[in-house]
């Protein structure tokens, strides 16, 4: 990162805040961020006995009581349901039944069957449908618009699998969704957990050419049954904590700063170590967000409102800030910015030793990056940019808040290291010391935001396009 000299760097960032840079960044209380606080958190959170935080998992539920106990500690109000600290989400852990499975699609002039060897089949209940319409959507996303599919049965090619692709079809409320992918059908672990909500419409992957030729430039007509899967109801909580802005004028707009407090749970027995610790993804993560609340949470507040939020099931599919956006604690209309964090506690990155600065994903998306930049520094910390880091930016919780249009970034310290998805990824291996000087920079970067006198905003870059049109329904 280019260095600028502090004489102009003050006056170019007292042009952006309001007060001095004394006034604003002073009364934060960087010393209550500190190295042997984080280390009892990340400690606790990755200890043998959460047993990894699965989701779901008593060492998950576990997890988020202690960090409702901690935004408590911390000074922050409860942020969740019924002036509580969580969101309760009601979740299905599913095992389809397909041994009866049956499809036959039906182009102009022919037909093919399709068995359940070549299908992953995501339903909350069993579907029976005789020769229904089959809607064929546009073979590129984004290309045209979608057509009116409320209610249809629709079918789309790989490309609409993506996270943004899904996301583009299942606000339009189709009734089924069919997607047709190259390969063969990958090995998948069962059960699997889908909200338990009756109007997200069920999905059939399909595999192979079968059916993807049939359809290929054609609507047509589908016969189906699948046997009601086997199901069990679970109950998974995000937690939530708020700060309340300072000021009147802004302070029901909300800046988030997220975290993801889950991870793989544990081998299959056998001899070794077979627990998946997490300590830095994403304890780190999670205690940075109790250290930051602590240091934020004294007089005098930021102008706007910040709400602590530590997701479940990230590493299940953004599953807790998929269902955070589809049922928002606070209006996406008044969340200006999420900023989540992610592998924060260790500086052996792949790339090198990363010391005293983090990353961010997806920096050329939007000016959040600069307005943290600039913060960062006056506590002593710098904001790198990692050439692919755009490449990064659909890999965490940010994602899901982009796609609802909400400016959103991850930062993270080292973007890979060697205990990636590791049982060795433990509390021993954190540079706390080192977390504690990021953790500062990331507080004056929050304040930064908060404080600003005009949110962030999506860049004109035409990677951006889709989080800028969203913003634009979203606004709308």
């Amino acid at each position: 990162m280019r260095r600028v000299r502090r004489a102009a760097f003050l006056a170019a960032f007292l042009a952006v805040l309001p007060g001095t840079v004394a006034a604003v960044y002073g009364a934060i209380a960087f010393d209550r961020i500190s190295p042997e606080s984080l280390r009892t958190n990340v400690t606790w959170l990755a200890a043998d006995q959460r047993q990894g935080r699965m989701t779901p998992s008593t060492g998950l539920e576990a997890s988020a009581d202690y960090l409702a106990a901690q935004f408590q500690q911390a000074g922050l109000a409860p942020g969740g349901q019924d002036g509580s600290y969580f969101q309760t989400a009601a979740f299905a852990q599913i095992t389809p039944r397909l041994n009866d499975f049956r499809l036959t699609l039906e182009g102009k002039t022919r037909r093919a069957s399709v068995g359940a060897q070549s299908v992953t089949v995501h339903c909350l209940a069993g579907i029976d449908y005789q020769r229904e319409p089959v809607v064929r959507l546009p073979n590129r996303l984004g290309s045209v618009s979608l057509p009116d599919i409320a209610g249809r049965v629709v079918a789309g090619s790989e490309e609409y699998a993506s996270p943004a692709g899904l996301h583009a079809i299942e606000t339009r409320k189709p009734a089924l969704i069919l997607l047709f992918m190259e390969g063969e059908r990958p090995s998948e672990e069962q059960p699997f957990l889908v909200e338990a909500d009756a109007t997200i419409p069920a999905v059939i992957w399909i595999y192979g050419r079968a059916g993807a030729s049939l359809l290929s430039r054609e609507d047509g007509r589908l016969t189906l049954h699948v046997a009601s899967p086997v199901r069990h109801d679970v109950a998974l909580r995000n937690v939530a904590g708020m700060l309340r802005g300072s000021d009147p004028a802004v302070r029901d707009q909300f800046v988030i700063l997220s975290a993801h407090f889950d991870h793989l749970g544990m081998k299959p027995p056998g001899p070794g170590n077979r627990i998946f610790h997490g300590a830095n993804d994403n304890a780190s993560g999670d205690a940075s967000l109790i250290e930051i609340a602590k240091a934020l949470a004294a007089e005098p507040h930021p102008r706007r409102s910040i709400l602590f939020l530590a997701l479940f099931g990230e590493e299940e599919g953004l599953l807790g800030s998929a269902y955070y956006v589809r049922h928002p604690l606070i209006p996406l209309s008044r969340t200006v910015a999420d900023i989540n964090l992610e592998q924060l506690g260790r500086t052996d990155s792949s790339d090198g030793p990363e010391l005293a600065r983090f990353g961010i994903s997806g920096p050329s998306y939007s000016d959040l990056p600069q307005m943290m930049s600039a913060a960062a520094q006056t506590a002593g910390t710098t904001l790198y940019r990692k050439e692919t880091a755009d490449d990064y930016f659909d890999r965490s919780d940010n994602y899901s808040f982009a796609l609802a249009g909400v400016v959103a970034h991850t930062i993270v310290v080292a973007f890979e290291f060697s205990d990636y998805h590791a049982v060795s990824d433990e509390a021993g291996k954190i540079d706390y010391a080192n977390l504690a000087k990021v953790d500062r920079g990331i507080a004056a970067g929050l304040a930064a935001v908060a404080n600003a006198a005009e949110p962030p905003r999506w860049s004109e870059t035409r990677a951006a396009r889709m989080y800028r049109d969203a913003a634009g329904v979203r606004q709308n």
